[in-house]
């Protein structure tokens, strides 16, 4: 009986935490759509048909497109990085240039950002040691640049997981919304 009860002790803080996780928005890497609250996808602006392709500016579009999906890698310090999904050598990964704009770059190695959870499946992106954030600007150029953090809902993205197990098998990719729901 001992046993028994150990066990399902056992099992009740296993699946407690995992509850935690999701309503606390602890970050998990994988391959995701990345939205602002007025759902419009991260991509990736025009880019010039020349080679090696040039950094451009990220920007935001109205509905999904092949550039949209993002891998985002934990580093060893705690921090992401977030790169178009592709083959690495050439995928574009989000960095931002000295003037503050959001860029895409294929030359160079994707920058470290911290995803600060800000409320349930909303985040910030912000620059390792700084206070700066991703800062959607719809009807401006650049459409993405860095700003002071103020928690406004132009900074604030939400993720969504896509699994890709339907891709594997030449299917169409599946969405499922990062979000772990608990029925105790």
């Amino acid at each position: 009986m001992a046993r028994l009860l150990s066990s399902l002790f056992l099992s009740l803080l296993v699946l407690t935490l995992i509850c935690l996780q999701g309503v606390f928005g602890f970050f998990q890497e994988g391959l995701y759509e990345i939205q602002t609250l007025d759902n419009l996808y991260l991509s990736i602006g025009p880019v010039p048909p020349v080679f090696p392709p040039l950094d451009v500016p990220a920007r935001l579009s109205a509905r999904p497109q092949g550039d949209h999906l993002w891998e985002v890698l934990r580093s060893n310090d705690g921090s992401y990085t977030i790169r178009q999904r592709g083959d690495p050598k050439w995928s574009y990964g989000l960095n931002h240039n000295d003037d503050g704009v959001v860029i895409v770059s294929s030359r160079k190695a994707p920058q470290t950002w911290v995803v600060d959870s800000v409320d349930l499946d909303v985040y910030t992106i912000r620059v390792v040691n700084e206070d700066k954030v991703l800062t959607a600007n719809r009807d401006d150029s650049p459409q993405i640049v860095l700003q002071p953090a103020k928690i406004s809902d132009k900074q604030r993205w939400r993720f969504t997981a896509f699994r890709d197990d339907l891709n594997a098998r030449g299917g169409m990719y599946g969405k499922s919304r990062f979000n772990v729901q608990c029925y105790l």
